[in-house]
């Protein structure tokens, strides 16, 4: 899968952490989920489905459609919220947005993921 990140000053480590995890569900990689995750995750995809607990987002990203290609436009970071927004290209050159809003259990570096919001477009 191509990845395109867009250029940053490097001052906030949660960048790299959101598009590691946004890249992970796109590439279907559970480790790194499992990693940053934590057991209660809740992930609202608006208008579709909210999945509770890391089995559920499991079950989810299987049923996921395939990436070739993702782009990330923003990535944006402030205390314990992160955010992202891009598009993703499957094999057929067929484009969904998204826009994920992302919270963590705490501000430091080592906190998961507690909640998600996602919109695809």
């Amino acid at each position: 899968m191509k990845v395109e990140i867009p250029a940053t000053c490097g001052n906030a480590p949660r960048h790299q952490i959101i598009t590691d995890v946004i890249t992970a569900v796109h590439n279907k990689d559970l480790s790194v989920l499992e990693q940053w995750f934590s057991e209660d995750i809740q992930w609202e995809i608006i208008g579709s489905v909210t999945l509770v607990g890391v089995n559920s987002v499991r079950d989810w990203i299987h049923t996921a459609p395939t990436t070739d290609t993702l782009q990330f436009f923003s990535v944006l970071t402030h205390g314990k919220e992160g955010s992202t927004d891009g598009q993703s290209y499957d094999q057929h050159e067929s484009v969904t947005h998204f826009s994920h809003v992302l919270k963590f259990a705490s501000a430091g570096k080592a906190a998961k993921i507690k909640e998600i919001r996602s919109y695809f477009v």
